[in-house]
């Protein structure tokens, strides 16, 4: 399903029942509508048939197609390391240049049903852009830790595709994408994956 979208931004928000705390559950969602296309939830939850050192992030919609992107675990939200991405039927390959030094460099590189993507951080920690030729979506948080709102914004023509894998990468813990994000984020992720090494 790849229906065409307009340029009109929209919000998604938490969907936790205590709305106005930023304490989330363990497995946070958010929902919303985009406009022309219907009701959207991004999710986070396990990976059925991957053990639990693994998490993964899933978008279904009336007029998006569905989504998954899993990953080795970090907290609730997949990392982009033995990933796993499907939209629709269609399936993804995803790669990083893990030396860059620019977020440009640093970008995850996505192939999906003939299309090659970048994703990369925005100006600032809170915003993240998918790019291909001729379409820039762009995903703020509110907050970068717990946020409580999603906003995009789609300069020039998407479709479904495009905003079902913006929106599943913006649930894929991604920090280490600038390159002071690599070295905060390096102590954490590394303590993270020792229960793999011992």
């Amino acid at each position: 399903m790849n229906t065409s979208y307009g340029s009109a931004d929209f919000t998604l928000h938490h969907t936790d029942p205590e709305g106005g705390s930023r304490l989330l559950t363990p497995a946070p969602s958010w929902a919303g509508s985009v406009p022309g296309l219907g009701g959207v939830h991004v999710r986070y939850g396990p990976v059925p048939g991957r053990s639990d050192a693994f998490a993964q992030v899933s978008v279904a919609g009336e007029g998006l197609p569905a989504g998954v992107f899993s990953g080795i675990r970090y907290g609730h939200a997949p990392l982009p390391s033995r990933a796993r991405l499907q939209v629709g039927a269609h399936t993804g390959a995803v790669s990083r240049f893990r030396s860059g030094l620019t977020r440009d460099q640093r970008a995850l590189r996505v192939r999906i049903d003939g299309r090659a993507y970048r994703y990369r951080q925005g100006p600032g920690k809170c915003v993240h852009e998918l790019l291909r030729p001729g379409l820039r979506i762009r995903v703020t948080r509110d907050d970068w830790y717990r946020p409580l709102a999603l906003t995009v914004r789609a300069e020039g023509p998407a479709d479904g595709l495009d905003l079902s894998l913006a929106l599943l990468l913006q649930g894929v813990y991604t920090r280490h994408l600038s390159q002071g994000g690599r070295w905060f984020s390096l102590p954490f992720r590394i303590l993270n994956r020792m229960p793999d090494v011992f």
